[in-house]
């Protein structure tokens, strides 16, 4: 009987450790990935030229890929409010992030046609990060904040790229660059909060 009782207290206590660790990495992921897709977001604010990119292509993908192995987490930590249009957009936000996280390295490092894949499964990424902010909004789910973020990153981000780089630069250039900032800082904020709560609700 003691036995017994002291073999399932150490699976517990192991499960437990698991799970701890699991919650841990994903803050960890999504803090990172938020801020690399947030600094690249920023740097591209700069127009960057070709020997430039060099470096913040690689960042900008690995970002995503954090950003990815952070989703089941987010999932995981926000599911029990999900209403339909929590659900699609939720849905829209996996797709896209998986599309941009696989299509940008292969851009990099493979045939260039294949960025046209990170632009559209970024824009349905921010598409879909505007509807869940708004439905989350509406769910009065906290911190506001990153809703709001979510919100912003593309009727906000968009245009804000778009006219800096345009009238402060001087060349149009990169309108993703603002959906980027605002999108890497709404991971930022989750990852935080993850790591204080490690998932409890």
């Amino acid at each position: 009987m003691v036995t017994y009782e002291t073999e399932e207290v150490g699976q517990y206590e192991k499960t437990t450790s698991m799970d701890g660790r699991f919650w841990q990495l994903s803050a960890l992921a999504a803090i990172l990935g938020g801020v690399l897709v947030a600094g690249v977001g920023l740097a591209l604010f700069t127009v960057l030229n070709e020997a430039e990119f060099v470096y913040a292509d690689p960042l900008g993908a690995i970002g995503f890929l954090l950003i990815m192995a952070g989703l089941p987490a987010f999932y995981l930590r926000e599911r029990d409010w999900f209403g339909r249009v929590a659900q699609l957009t939720f849905a829209m936000i996996t797709l896209g992030t998986v599309v941009t996280a696989v299509a940008l390295p292969v851009a990099i490092y493979g045939p260039g046609i294949a960025f046209l894949g990170f632009v559209l499964g970024f824009f349905v990424t921010v598409v879909g990060a505007f509807g869940f902010g708004v439905a989350r909004l509406r769910a009065d789910v906290q911190p506001r904040l990153e809703s709001w973020l979510f919100v912003a990153a593309l009727p906000v981000g968009l245009p804000l790229a778009y006219g800096f780089t345009t009238y402060v630069m001087g060349e149009g250039a990169d309108p993703w660059a603002g959906p980027m900032v605002f999108f890497g800082l709404a991971w930022v904020v989750f990852g935080q909060r993850l790591e204080r709560t490690r998932g409890a609700r």
